[in-house]
């Protein structure tokens, strides 16, 4: 298995990932492309000479899916695994991977667990992320797995050709195009990684709105909406935030409902997440990406996550 970790200006962050995928049992088996947006000012990790690690150094203003494409056409195994360097895996990560790979699931993902779960905003980020992936996560067939953090077959990767920097952009279109495409994706909650949140709103909702100032115009591109359903989603900006709560909390009552109080407690915090997200789509759709895609790489790269 290829994974695919790009790293930035944070190196301590990078470093604690790193090492964790180097302690894997099946680091052998393992082909680390290390990809470095930062290597022209900051000193090589611990760990780059590892002889499973690859470097490969980038320039600084590298956004990810270029970065992240790269790397599938660069890889050299048959399946390739994504992690974001503000996260680390568990022991027997990879392996559960592999293993799961054996059957023909087009992509996999694995159970995700909060990084800094004694920071309550951190909790409700992950509550609003990764609700149904939290522990303990199902293991069966998902139509969406855990954005950044999934492993796929290098093949159907390598099958989108030149859309596949496109789709990379926002994992969540990547999915919905695979699962229209007859692909067929796993959770494997044997495989475990956690995930360090942010810890402020302002940083969330900063994050919240980049992403979906990507998101909103590629998925209208890519699944070639009308101009009737683009203006709809527009005139809808102002309900949208209230509509993802009312199907969260829905969400949440049939599958999860131990985590209901939690979700009740912090509306205001997620209507606020929420509505950055909302107004984020809607510049997108009226204006297109503009330099969003670059920010939020360098957001994803160099923001701040306490604990």
């Amino acid at each position: 298995m290829s994974v695919i970790l790009i790293v930035g200006r944070l190196r301590e962050r990078a470093i604690a990932c790193l090492q964790s995928i180097l302690t894997q049992d099946c680091v052998n088996e393992l082909e680390i492309l290390l990809i470095d947006l930062d290597s022209s000012t900051s000193p090589p990790l611990p760990g780059s000479d590892h002889p499973s690690v690859r470097m490969i150094v980038m320039a600084s203003d590298t956004v990810f899916s270029v970065g992240r494409a790269l790397g599938v056409r660069t890889a050299q195994a048959p399946i390739v695994v994504f992690v974001e360097e503000h996260c680390r895996v568990h022991a027997g990560w990879g392996s559960a991977l592999i293993r799961a790979h054996e059957a023909p699931w087009s992509a996999v993902g694995a159970e995700i667990h909060n990084g800094n779960p004694h920071v309550r905003l951190s909790r409700t980020i992950a509550l609003m992320n990764y609700n149904q992936w939290l522990p303990p996560a199902t293991r069966g067939e998902y139509d969406l797995l855990p954005g950044h953090n999934s492993s796929f077959k290098r093949d159907v990767l390598l099958s989108y050709g030149e859309e596949l920097e496109e789709l990379l952009r926002t994992e969540n279109v990547l999915f919905a195009r695979m699962h229209r495409d007859g692909h067929r994706m796993l959770l494997e909650p044997d495989a475990k990684f956690e995930h360090i949140n942010e810890t402020r709103l302002a940083s969330i909702s900063s994050g919240y709105y980049l992403w979906h100032r990507c998101y909103g115009p590629m998925r209208a591109r890519v699944f070639k909406w009308s101009l009737a359903r683009r203006v709809l989603y527009i005139v809808a900006t102002p309900v949208i935030p209230l509509y993802y709560l009312a199907r969260l909390t829905l969400v949440l009552s049939r599958k999860r409902p131990a985590l209901l109080l939690q979700a009740w407690l912090a509306a205001p915090q997620i209507l606020v997440a929420q509505y950055a997200s909302a107004l984020g789509q809607t510049i997108g759709l009226l204006f297109g990406m503009g330099d969003a895609e670059r920010r939020f790489t360098s957001y994803e790269l160099n923001e701040p996550r306490p604990g």
